[in-house]
């Protein structure tokens, strides 16, 4: 947490913001829940730390941490946005659309794709995120039965 905390502090002081107090607690949150949080989760456990950081204040520090790359908003079908502390360049999931569960795929699942959207499209700070929606095997079989 203490590296992560630091490196989000430095890239924010590059930009011409502060760590503020909201703003620490907000990542430390999104750091430690080590999964997606929907803002409603990310606000509750704010305010049961501090119940004075508002609703708008998580938003704008929301959108500026995903502006500067800090943190990823994730849209998985049918879900409301949820937010991840950003590690590297490419996020993939696999998503069972009966009972909602989400499987983090391996970034190398697709090869050096990356990489060559980088070469051939001369595209700079690329990032990658791919949403697969099926079932899974216990709703597949689920569904199978009359």
């Amino acid at each position: 947490m203490h590296h992560y905390v630091n490196s989000s502090n430095e890239m924010l002081r590059k930009k011409g913001y502060r760590l503020t107090p909201q703003r620490y607690m907000i990542l430390s949150v999104i750091q430690e829940a080590n999964a997606h949080l929907s803002i409603d989760q990310i606000a509750e456990r704010v305010q049961e730390r501090n119940p004075f950081v508002s609703l708008s204040t998580i938003y704008r520090t929301l959108e500026l941490l995903k502006e500067l790359g800090i943190v990823r908003e994730n849209r998985l079908p049918g879900e409301q946005p949820h937010y991840e502390v950003m590690e590297g360049n490419a996020h993939h999931h696999l998503v069972c659309r009966g009972c909602r569960g989400v499987i983090h795929l391996e970034d190398t699942l697709l090869g050096n794709l990356h990489e060559q959207l980088q070469e051939r499209y001369h595209y700079h700070g690329l990032t990658l995120d791919l949403v697969a929606a099926g079932y899974c095997d216990a709703c597949w079989q689920k569904m199978q039965q009359p």
